[in-house]
């Protein structure tokens, strides 16, 4: 029921209360690896939740070839088929019926399985930590997939050791799982969730996801991944508020972007059974407003540099006052010197020298010597460009005796060709 409500929030924007109910149709067929007889006679029942999420329930059997048919199901409507083998229920798959749209048949098959105690072939496929500060406390979401190469159903009884186990953060606080419950087969004791199944066969089959905060209130997180059994790949996500994070032996990974917060990501791959990570969160310091006079002495050192850079190449560009705008270095010496103090404000800023107030101001006042310096720089090469290197061409006269320009090729008195 409560995997079908989730189902239901999902489409309920699609799914409009005032759309005229409509009647549709699933079927399929159920069916056994190696003995198809078993497929005959299961309850197979479709559970659905329309717009106003009311609850639909229908149940019907499989013939002796495992086929089943439900007929004149309300839509819209969201649902989920499964049948019953023995004590285990397996999840047949979805069907939605959206307002608007054609009410085509659906077909959904699926297959079930025998069971068996033996889980020493079960693997830990992946496990991941999800990390983040929130209303002043941590809170950690953990998540584990669990794979099954045979064709049994794997389920370990009480009093037998457990499948698999997923160690907790130490000092967790109440654990939760999907809308508020621990799935079937999954028992926390000592702080580890202990995986009793139903483990399905495949690569995805068995699923866990859990929710906890932390019992501390401290700025700093300083705790330990415990692995009490081996897991095929390991990530952990912590939200990026501004921290330094000591993650151990695990990997630094490219940071990732959800719902717009950023997390510092961290992996493993292949890691042993009994391992233990240490793994530090901690906030960095806030940046401190430097005072005024540090501030006007900063600017002015920066500023001066930036004249220094710019100023002598300027001058050596004086002294050969012939030379052409062309021959002048592609880059700006303005430019570049610019790029460079500007970098280093961003690392004082990064570092925490530098408040965001105190960054701004200091950037104006860069980019105003910058614009300055460039002036400054390009009017002794226009004027350059414009002079050229070379000597002006003298002024001719006519026979007439009217003086012609340089440029001029017909005398502006006689039209006598020059």
């Amino acid at each position: 029921m409560i995997a079908l409500r989730a189902l239901g929030l999902v489409i309920a924007a699609s799914l409009l209360a005032s759309a005229p109910a409509q009647a549709a149709q699933i079927g399929g067929r159920v069916s056994h690896p190696s003995s198809p007889e078993a497929a005959a006679g299961l309850l197979v029942q479709a559970i659905g939740i329309d717009a106003s999420e009311q609850t639909i329930l229908r149940e019907t059997r499989t013939d002796p070839d495992g086929r089943y048919d439900f007929d004149d199901l309300p839509a819209p409507a969201a649902y989920l088929v499964r049948a019953r083998y023995g004590e285990i229920v397996f999840p047949g798959g979805s069907a939605v019926f959206r307002p608007g749209e054609p009410v085509s048949p659906q077909t959904i098959d699926f297959e079930i399985f025998d069971t068996s105690s033996d889980a020493s072939r079960l693997r830990l496929k992946s496990l991941q930590w999800v990390i983040a500060r929130s209303a002043g406390v941590w809170r950690v979401q953990q998540s584990a997939v669990v794979e099954n190469p045979d064709s049994r159903v794997v389920v370990v009884e009480p009093d037998a050791a457990p499948a698999l186990r997923v160690a907790l953060a130490p000092g967790h606080g109440d654990v939760e799982g999907v809308f508020g419950r621990l799935p079937e087969g999954v028992v926390i004791r000592d702080g580890v969730a202990e995986i009793r199944g139903p483990v399905l066969p495949g690569a995805e089959g068995f699923s866990l996801q859990l929710a906890y905060d932390l019992e501390t209130r401290e700025t700093s997180l300083d705790t330990v991944i415990a692995l009490p059994d081996a897991v095929e790949e390991l990530a952990v996500y912590v939200q990026d508020f501004g921290i330094d994070v000591d993650a151990g032996g695990l990997h630094p990974a490219r940071p990732t972007r959800e719902q717009d917060v950023i997390y510092q990501s961290f992996l493993g791959f292949e890691l042993p059974a009994g391992g233990r990570l240490p793994f530090r969160v901690s906030a960095l310091p806030p940046a401190t407003e430097l005072p005024q006079l540090a501030l006007a002495l900063g600017a002015a050192l920066l500023a001066g540099a930036l004249l220094f850079f710019v100023a002598r190449p300027l001058a050596i560009a004086g002294r050969g006052a012939g030379a052409r705008a062309g021959d002048v270095a592609e880059e700006s010496p303005a430019k570049a010197a610019l790029e460079s103090a500007l970098a280093d404000l961003e690392h004082d800023f990064e570092t925490g020298k530098l408040s965001p107030d105190d960054r701004d101001r200091l950037r104006e006042d860069l980019r105003r010597e910058a614009l300055a310096a460039l002036f400054r720089e390009r009017m002794p090469l226009e004027a350059a460009g414009a002079s050229g290197s070379e000597p002006a061409a003298p002024a001719r006269a006519c026979d007439c005796g009217r003086v012609a320009g340089a440029a001029d090729r017909f005398c502006a008195g006689c039209g006598k060709a020059l």
